[in-house]
């Protein structure tokens, strides 16, 4: 028999999808001053919407590598990794403290988080251009860097810490002040603008070659936003469904976010485990 309840959510789940992302395409086509970057836009939210709507079946599961390096070279090298996530991030707080010039960065922040509601935090897992050149700098750790609950627990204080100064810091200034210390502008530019820049480039570069994705997990504030949105009771998340403890998926989560037969709130939807052939994964 067909659970009735389940097909109503489904229903309900496209609906909002294609609502939020008809409102977002409508709102960021009226500004037409830079073409690139809304048609970059409408790109990431329709990708977004995709995996998320077909984040179970293998077929996408397996796309994930491709899609992590197109958005990696249309969006960070094409593009010049502007304007990123942490551009309107800025603009997002900008936007709160009455300037509201940066409505588009509101919209997208909101945008973002609203699906990562729906579907759990698949921005950063599969979309973030950002997280892809870490990602695919990352060799095997051989080390378990950053694994044990204490070290997890220091990261999450360190990344809030950090979000509180960054945010302090925006509405001391009043206005954008990431773009210019920006490691990754540099890396997708293939310049550094300031002697800062030849201080962070090469700490993002090397710690990426032994931490998966340490920015993320240590800096990035919209990484610190969707894991305070999974603190929301009905915010999708990664879930072990009739799980047999067999250590599989343990094993597979570079995010270290899966322990026994818990999913914290670290994790980032990238579905590995799954790909690897966990079928106790669920949403």
């Amino acid at each position: 028999m067909l659970d009735s309840r389940n097909n109503y959510s489904k229903i309900i789940t496209w609906i909002v999808t294609l609502a939020v992302g008809g409102a977002t395409v409508m709102a960021c086509f009226s500004q037409t001053y830079n073409t690139q970057s809304i048609i970059g836009l409408c790109i990431a939210f329709l990708l977004l919407s995709i995996i998320g709507l077909s984040f179970k079946t293998n077929t996408i599961q397996n796309l994930r590598p491709i899609i992590l390096l197109s958005s990696l070279i249309y969006f960070g090298f094409v593009a010049g990794g502007c304007n990123c996530i942490l551009f309107y991030f800025q603009g997002f707080i900008l936007f709160i403290i009455g300037e509201t010039d940066f409505w588009l960065s509101f919209v997208v922040i909101v945008t973002v988080l609203i699906l990562s509601v729906i579907f759990g935090a698949i921005w950063c897992g599969w979309i973030c251009w950002l997280g892809a050149l870490q990602e695919f700098i990352f060799q095997q750790n051989k080390w378990n860097l950053l694994k044990t609950k204490q070290i997890r627990t220091i990261l999450v204080y360190i990344q809030t810490g950090a979000f509180v100064a960054l945010v302090l810091w925006i509405i001391f200034t009043q206005r954008p002040v990431l773009c210019a210390y920006d490691p990754f502008v540099s890396i997708f530019k293939i310049r550094i603008f300031n002697w800062i820049g030849y201080i962070t480039v090469p700490l993002l570069l090397i710690s990426s070659l032994f931490i998966y994705r340490p920015f993320c997990r240590i800096l990035c504030p919209i990484g610190w936003i969707l894991y305070i949105v999974k603190f929301i009771p009905f915010a999708a998340k990664l879930k072990l469904v009739e799980c047999v403890d067999c250590g599989s998926c343990n094993t597979y989560c570079k995010m270290n976010a899966i322990h026994g037969k818990q999913v914290d709130k670290t994790c980032i939807m990238c579905g590995e485990c799954k790909k690897e052939g966990c079928s106790a994964i669920g949403i």
